[in-house]
Parts: C-alpha cells; structure tokens; sequence
C-alpha cells in the first residue's frame, strides 16, 4: 500500500511538471512572435532585483551581496548592479524591451528609487513597459486599523532574547515600511519606536507625513548592512507621481497576472511573490 501511494504520488507530480514544461514552451513561442529575434538572442528583457529568478530570454540584474548567499540560486548569473550606487544601468538606451521589479523598491530610498526610474525610461524602447510590483501601504493600514493580525501571514513566529512573543499590530505594520526602528529586528535603528510612540504618531499626522517620519530614520548606510529590510512606502499615487517625473506618460495601475504584454501575465514566473498584499503598476515608454 506505501509503495502504491509513493508511486500515485510520483506520477502525480511528475504530471504536474510535464504540464508546467508545456505552459513554458508555449511562453517561449509567445516571445518569438511579440519580439524580435535580436532581442531575444541579446536577452533584452531585464528583472531588476530578480534573486533567483531564472528564464532562458531575461536578464537577472542584481547586486550579489553576502546576503544572498544560502537562499538565493543563480545570483552569479547576470549583471551586478546596486541601485544605492545611483550609476547607469549597464544597459544601452531604448534597447530593452521589458523591465520588471518585483517587491525591490521598498528595500531603497527615495533617491534611489527616482534614479532607478530614471534609467528604466532611457534604456526603454520606445512602447516597451515597465512593470513593478510592490507592497500596497493602504492594504497594510487597513489590516493596522481594523487590528487584523492575519493579514501579517508571511510571518507567525518572532524570538527576541532566545524566547518566543508575538509583536503589537502597530509593531508589525512599521516593519512592512521601516524595519529598522521597529522593536523586532535583533539588529536596528535606535531608539526604536514603542508601540504607544507609533499609536500616537499615527493619530496626530496625516498618513503619508506619519509614514515619511518613519522612514526618514531608516538610513541607506544601515540598509546595506540588512538588506532584506524594508525601508520605504509605497501607494499608487505616489509611484505614478515618481514614474512621471521619470518621463513616462502612459501609466497603467495594473492587478495580479494582468499585464498588458501577455509573456508578463505568466503567474508561475512573475507577480507571485505576496500577491495578497501587493499592488501592480505598468508605465510604458
């Protein structure tokens, strides 16, 4: 009986791959009808921040820090670019055809995400599409406000001193945009903000000024040492106002798998990290 169970499980799985190899060879035919073969062959399509990802017609440009390692596979493959270091993507103008992001600007400043803006534009080409996925801060400030902890579901276990605790609400929403002043990290930014600091601040100020507050005291010096925090918001309003400042026109605020160019509304590839609390955003040169 094991044996046959082993074996319905085997067929089950090698089922499921099978299918997911022939979803793949349709996606690589569907590139070679939307693009031209010297973008495919020159592997003009770019995933900034791509970690592991891997796909025989993109580019991974990533910074291959320390921190990657153990975690993340094929972070020797591509260009090495750090987005704090505000230099040119090494990418020729209007040459690239896609460009996608996922959940990476939050892990920068300000500057740096208006930089990173900045060069998506030129090395664009023209009617090529920028397409970044992000946490929504509304969806996280709707969970704060109506005490939703299980909205915070990546994470359910949390240690400080050796022993086991579970953070206040206000405490897990600063962490989604300011890891480092949080009580949580082992390691960050002092003095940290208690749960009644945050209480107050979040009554007395407007949103975004009470967000602001929080993330000016996350410095890019301590964000390189803990990359993996996050250190900045983000709303629909204000990545459409940066990306216009960029020199896109044509923005698209987009949802899960619902691309405007079919190769990106492959969900086995791209989007599926925290969909649920995620916002989607397309800008087209």
């Amino acid at each position: 009986m094991g044996l046959l169970k082993k074996l319905s499980a085997f067929t089950e799985k090698l089922g499921v791959e099978l299918k997911q190899a022939n979803k793949d060879k349709l996606t690589l035919s569907t590139y070679q009808k939307l693009f031209p073969k010297d973008s495919i062959s020159n592997k003009r399509f770019y995933n900034i921040g791509a970690g592991g990802f891997l796909h025989p017609y993109w580019t991974n440009v990533d910074y291959y820090s320390d921190w990657y390692k153990g975690w993340a596979k094929n972070t020797d493959k591509g260009l090495n670019y750090n987005l704090f270091s505000h230099e040119a993507l090494p990418v020729e103008d209007n040459s690239a055809e896609l460009l996608y992001t996922s959940h990476t600007i939050e892990h920068i400043d300000n500057a740096s995400s208006q930089y990173f803006f900045n060069e998506a534009f030129r090395v664009l080409k023209s009617g090529g599409i920028f397409r970044i996925t992000c946490p929504d801060i509304h969806l996280q400030y709707r969970a704060y406000q109506n005490n939703d902890n299980g909205f915070y579901y990546w994470k359910t276990r949390f240690t400080k001193n050796g022993e086991s605790y579970q953070p206040s609400i206000e405490q897990l929403f600063v962490q989604r945009f300011a890891t480092a002043i949080t009580e949580i990290p082992e390691e960050g930014i002092d003095p940290r903000m208690s749960t009644e600091e945050i209480k107050e601040l979040f009554k007395k100020e407007k949103l975004e000024d009470a967000l602001d507050t929080c993330t000016n005291r996350c410095t890019v010096e301590f964000q390189k040492q803990q990359p993996g925090n996050h250190m900045n918001w983000w709303s629909y309003g204000k990545l459409e106002k940066m990306l216009k400042e960029a020199g896109f026109k044509t923005l698209y605020r987009s949802g899960y798998g619902q691309s405007a160019t079919a190769v990106l509304r492959n969900t086995h590839l791209f989007d599926n990290t925290h969909p649920k609390m995620s916002m989607y955003m397309e800008a087209r040169k």
